[in-house]
């Protein structure tokens, strides 16, 4: 544990990670470190994706061993294809949330998508985009017929798919143009029974949960996310924490009951058993009553832990949901640039490091607006940078749609191209699609963990100009970067 501050920077996750070590209890960073060194050959891509049962196949990155798949796959190829398969993944994940797919709408027709995405689709084959690229690109992925040009070329495609999939999820849907999101260990503070959710429960369960249980609560509402962002009567539940620090707070004792929704890590439910925390799925609903019942008792029994959160450590902010909203906020504000920040939770670098050091140094830059979404967001958030006593503050955007919201409010303002985004992590294939998705239509990005693209020298280079072509970049390194090297892809001035 003297190595503490390497796992996290914020004090209080450190005090719940000492006493979780001292207790014997196990969390995600004693999994990471156990798993070390991690494979080698998927890490770089040099681990065959496709669906072949003579392998696995793996070809040495330094030369000394297999240069060749069984099948005669070189690296080129094997690398190209394992960033398809994860693009195609990341597809997949997004269609999963739609609601229907007896009638599929067009996937692009709001303004300014509706002109940008056309242009960037004709440099990229031509043809136009429907579902059916997903089952073509699951045909390549088959045997190793294609050359690398042509599965990059349709992983780019997916990724703009991608996008034309979580833009599907907003049509016809009347958001509200901001919603209020707190965040902080404070919301722990002088409560007798804590109900924690994570994952994705449908709003339908939740909002008919808090409607039985309201008149059984003394206080108010005692249910909050675990670092997920979840929707309920117009706003989103307040989140207690990030979602890298959810098993800390299982472990710290203010939680008495935890509701789990689909996405959530299997880790969670493992823990909840271990530490006898009663654990309910909401797609097995229960009722309200015995939900709170099975809470008390818990709370009636729980040692206390020590932990004691201040009261005073709660920040709320304003979640900017639409479009308009946002664009309206460009314009007052003038702003040449917008820096937006995002992503998930990573062991690979310090809890909240790079959201709050790159965030608090792109603040001071004139005119320049910071803005944030996910995990990013929430770090921002509980350090007190998105308050808007603190000006310039870092505005929050909707965790779902935050990068295609900036996007379309800059394209609106003919704008577009003065948006860079980096992922401080990419924790699902959705996101790497995304981002992906993003560069082809010609945006700035980065990622600031690794991507398995570094056992190709010809991939990277192909993936390059393939999007320099489309007037985007995406920067990712061979190694987890420093909060600096973020900051300086921000501030770095185009040749």
């Amino acid at each position: 544990m003297e190595m503490i501050h390497f796992k996290t920077v914020d004090p209080i996750s450190q005090e719940l990670l000492q006493s979780a070590s001292n207790r014997g209890i196990k969390v995600h960073w004693d999994r990471y470190e156990r798993l070390q060194p991690q494979d080698g050959f998927l890490r770089v891509g040099l681990s065959c994706p496709f669906g072949c049962l003579q392998g696995p196949c793996r070809i040495d990155p330094f030369g000394r061993g297999p240069d060749r798949g069984i099948c005669g796959l070189d690296r080129d190829g094997m690398v190209s294809a394992l960033l398809l398969r994860l693009t195609v993944q990341g597809a997949l994940e997004a269609m999963k949330e739609l609601p229907s797919l007896e009638k599929v709408p067009p996937l692009f027709c709001s303004a300014p998508l509706d002109k940008i995405v056309p242009r960037a689709i004709k440099k990229l084959g031509g043809q136009e985009l429907s579902l059916r690229e997903i089952s073509d690109a699951a045909f390549l992925l088959q045997r190793p017929l294609a050359s690398p040009e042509a599965l990059i070329l349709k992983a780019l495609r997916l990724g703009v798919l991608t996008l034309g999939l979580l833009e599907i999820k907003k049509i016809g849907k009347k958001a509200p143009r901001r919603s209020s999101l707190q965040a902080g260990y404070g919301l722990l503070a002088d409560r007798d029974r804590m109900i924690g959710v994570c994952g994705q429960p449908s709003r339908k369960f939740l909002e008919a949960f808090a409607k039985q249980a309201s008149p059984n609560l003394r206080h108010r509402s005692p249910i909050v996310s675990l670092g997920d962002w979840i929707p309920i009567d117009g706003g989103f539940l307040p989140c207690v924490c990030t979602s890298g620090e959810a098993e800390l707070l299982l472990a710290s004792g203010k939680i008495h009951l935890l509701i789990a929704g689909p996405g959530t890590d299997p880790s969670m439910a493992e823990l909840c058993r271990s530490l006898g925390i009663p654990f309910i799925s909401s797609q097995d609903p229960q009722e309200a009553k015995k939900i709170l019942r099975l809470a008390q008792k818990k709370a009636d029994i729980s040692s206390p832990t020590g932990f004691t959160p201040d009261p005073s450590l709660i920040e709320e902010t304003e979640v900017i949901l639409d479009v308009q909203a946002l664009e309206e906020l460009l314009q007052k504000a003038r702003a040449k640039k917008l820096f937006l920040l995002g992503g998930a939770d990573t062991p690979q670098q310090p809890l909240g490091w790079i959201p709050v050091e790159v965030a608090s140094a792109l603040r001071g830059e004139k005119g320049c607006l910071v803005a944030a979404w996910g995990d990013a967001a929430l770090w921002i958030l509980k350090k007190g940078l998105a308050s808007r006593g603190n000006q310039p503050p870092v505005y929050i955007l909707d965790e779902q749609a935050g990068p295609l919201l900036a996007l379309k409010a800059l394209g609106a303002i003919k704008k577009w191209d003065a948006l860079q985004i980096c992922f401080s992590s990419l924790k699902s294939c959705r996101d790497l699609a995304i981002a992906l998705g993003l560069a082809s239509l010609g945006l700035k990005i980065s990622v600031a963990v690794p991507l398995p693209l570094w056992g190709s020298e010809r991939v990277r280079t192909l993936l390059a100009e393939k999007l320099t072509a489309q007037g985007g970049s995406l920067t990712h390194f061979d190694h987890p970067p420093h909060a600096q090297e973020i900051l300086d892809w921000f501030l770095r001035k185009e040749a």
